[in-house]
């Protein structure tokens, strides 16, 4: 293969979506479907710092963070994370919510999330007043 082929698909590599390449800190504001259709709204404060992220959820009304000691995780356009336990309403038990939510080409993060044994969809839309740090 000619090397001016090899450049433009390293250039390609290089030249991911922005959405995967940057996470900017700020209040993420969305929605929490469980699988009844139960729906609540969630803000997701997240801090991109030096040492990695800090997130703190609160889920119509109740607060769940990420721990210090297990921070969440921004790889490849994907964050990953799980929260201490949480009892979201209308539930009898706290339980721990472990998601993997991607970049789409908007900037918002959506996916699945565990908690218990349900499944959950998770949808956060970008701070309007985003920054890159702490």
């Amino acid at each position: 293969m000619p090397a001016h082929r090899w450049l433009l698909l390293l250039l390609l590599a290089i030249a991911a979506p922005a959405s995967a390449q940057m996470l900017p800190s700020g209040t993420w504001t969305g929605e929490m479907v469980r699988a009844d259709g139960d729906r609540q709204p969630v803000e997701a404060a997240l801090e991109r710092c030096a040492g990695g992220f800090t997130l703190a959820l609160d889920i119509g009304g109740r607060e769940a963070n990420v721990p210090e000691d297990a921070p969440a995780t921004w790889r490849r356009g994907t964050l990953a994370f799980e929260t201490g336990r949480v009892r979201l309403p209308g539930a009898l038990l706290p339980r721990a919510l472990v998601c993997t939510l991607a970049a789409g080409d908007d900037g918002a993060l959506a996916g699945t999330c565990r908690w218990g044994g349900e499944r959950v969809r998770l949808r956060l839309a970008p701070p309007a007043d985003a920054s890159f740090g702490c």
